[in-house]
């Protein structure tokens, strides 16, 4: 277990042996949640985590339907 101190504005500087751990790095999104008394944090996966997710599937029709032109008077 490592520690780390709270500053005067309410933040916290994470181990950098954690940071590599879980892959977080500057601009990385990371996610809080408390349980009970505990604070868990954790790493949002980028975008490009995602990316070809649906490959394979069957979407269907994806493309919306096109309204009709108005005519303005």
């Amino acid at each position: 277990m490592q520690a780390a101190v709270v500053s005067s504005k309410g933040q916290v500087t994470l181990p950098a042996a954690m940071r590599a751990l879980l892959g977080i790095s500057p601009g990385s999104h990371i996610q809080f949640e408390v349980r009970d008394k505990e604070i868990v944090i954790k790493p949002e996966p980028p975008m490009s985590t995602y990316r070809g997710i649906l490959k394979g599937y069957d979407l269907g029709d994806t493309e919306p339907e096109k309204e009709a032109d108005r005519s303005f008077e």
